[in-house]
């Protein structure tokens, strides 16, 4: 896959998915339709920026499947590009997920939403961080000392 083909399809996807969630989002039909404590305003952006983030989730895992051959600089980090898409739509998936569960949750139950994603981006993290010790220093240390050997 190359570079561009690639930026095609999933950056122009998450832009789209981004913008439209968005401007939709403010649009007054949206805003003062409601079903309950349900706003439509809020199910338009939910569905938007979670899209946005699975978009993002799935061209992560593209590319750590098949890089472009454009970008071999990339090869040594394949094994935290998941991992670290992974954290971040956890991150921002707090806020989004909250346009739609934010009016039902209580206060107990916003303790445990709070806790799911907090084990989540620990979790996250502690796959990045070993993803890298195991995986990604090696391959790093090894680019940098062929790199020494063929100045000398």
């Amino acid at each position: 896959m190359n570079a561009r083909k690639w930026m095609m399809e999933y950056g122009v996807a998450m832009v789209l998915a981004f913008l439209l969630a968005m401007v939709l989002g403010q649009i007054p039909l949206f805003r003062e339709t409601a079903v309950g404590k349900l706003r439509a305003s809020d199910l338009v952006q939910f569905i938007g920026y979670g899209g946005a983030l699975v978009i993002a989730w799935m061209g992560a895992r593209q590319l750590t499947t098949k890089p472009p051959e454009e970008w071999p600089w990339i090869t040594p980090f394949q094994a935290i590009i998941l991992p670290l898409v992974t954290l971040f739509a956890i991150a921002i998936g707090y806020g989004v997920s909250l346009f739609v569960v934010g009016p039902f949750l209580g206060k107990s139950g916003k303790a445990a939403y709070n806790w799911v994603f907090i084990v989540g981006i620990v979790s996250c993290s502690a796959w990045l961080i070993l993803n890298w010790v195991k995986k990604c220093a090696v391959l790093v240390a090894e680019k940098d000392s062929r790199k020494l050997r063929k100045t000398a």
